[in-house]
């Protein structure tokens, strides 16, 4: 008599996580229609819909190297370089520790050189600052500097964001607080909001609690600010509901949906159609959250987060808004 062979694949569990894989398309993806006919007259999926929406997109949120905290796979000139040669418009580079604002001044140039010799169309840098306690924290200094070279953003606190230190359990605790005990914006960053308001620089909150992002929010479009981004929604450990995320849109912001690992636990796709449904195409902006060495190619991941839109069933108007249309209008 034979072994019988345990098959894993077919236990409860490894169902679930395979109707998972599958729903990503659609199960006609993969076995078209029962009627073998009908199937042989199913056309494929276009693939020019996928390009065309890449070429022109923005990826608003990238890690490039070198950077001082984690290995990045390329640099900021090869990853700049690689989303011109794709036909992508522009990415904001972001990093931890070290203003990403000089920088980008420079590898533009590269890029414009390189672009023109490539018969390439033009292509944008964005860089700015993060205020953890690289560059001081909440330091306005910081802001000054990076804004005098050019830079866009100013992101709050990421890794030493007091939210942050506390759902990861860092052993030194503490943190950098953007509100105090009664919930109002410290005056650190009043002064910071101040600077942005005048300069007409882009707010990004990051890793902060839910309370602190509305408590700034209100704050920044109270003292003028225009342009604010809400990363990190879909993230387990920023993670906001629907319903939070339209409120922050309603009140001005945009909400960013990045790519990441595009695999639980750090992304579902429920998670990310509910943000969707709930928000709307017309505040929200793509970002790719790639660059460390474990995260792959920036470009690749807004390519497969853009075909993951279309496979679930989104207009390709409505892609083309939020990865390319509302991103242009935060930064420019």
């Amino acid at each position: 008599m034979a072994e019988e062979i345990f098959e894993l694949s077919l236990t409860p569990e490894y169902q679930k996580r395979i109707d998972d894989i599958i729903g990503i398309g659609g199960r006609s993806s993969l076995y078209g229609p029962e009627d073998p006919v009908a199937a042989m007259k199913q056309p494929n999926f276009d693939n020019e819909r996928m390009w065309s929406l890449l070429r022109g997109s923005y990826d608003i949120h990238q890690h490039t190297g070198p950077s001082s905290t984690t290995n990045r796979l390329f640099d900021q000139i090869e990853y700049a370089i690689q989303a011109c040669e794709m036909g992508q418009a522009g990415i904001v580079c972001k990093d931890h520790t070290l203003p990403t604002s000089p920088s980008v001044v420079l590898t533009q140039k590269v890029v414009d050189k390189w672009a023109e010799e490539h018969n390439k169309k033009k292509f944008e840098l964005f860089g700015g600052v993060v205020l953890n306690y690289a560059v001081g924290g909440l330091n306005p200094d910081a802001v000054v500097a990076s804004y005098r070279v050019g830079g866009k953003y100013v992101w709050m606190p990421n890794m030493d964001a007091a939210h942050h230190r506390k759902v990861t359990g860092h052993p030194r605790g503490g943190g950098i607080s953007l509100t105090d005990e009664d919930g109002n914006v410290v005056p650190e960053l009043k002064e910071i909001l101040a600077l942005m308001a005048e300069t007409d620089m882009v707010l990004g909150l990051c890793h902060q609690s839910t309370k602190e992002r509305f408590a700034v929010v209100r704050e920044a479009v109270k003292m003028g600010i225009q342009r604010i981004e809400i990363a990190h929604v879909n993230y387990p450990f920023t993670m906001v509901t629907p319903e939070q995320a339209k409120m922050l849109a309603d009140m001005g912001a945009y909400i960013g949906i990045y790519a990441m690992h595009l695999a639980p636990p750090a992304f579902t796709w429920d998670e990310t159609i509910a943000f969707y449904k709930a928000v709307g195409p017309e505040r929200i902006v793509f970002g790719s959250d790639c660059g460390h060495i474990e995260t792959g190619l920036p470009w690749e991941a807004m390519r497969k987060l853009i075909l993951g839109f279309l496979f679930k069933g989104v207009p390709d108007e409505h892609v083309k808004m939020m990865c390319q249309t509302n991103a242009y209008n935060l930064l420019h």
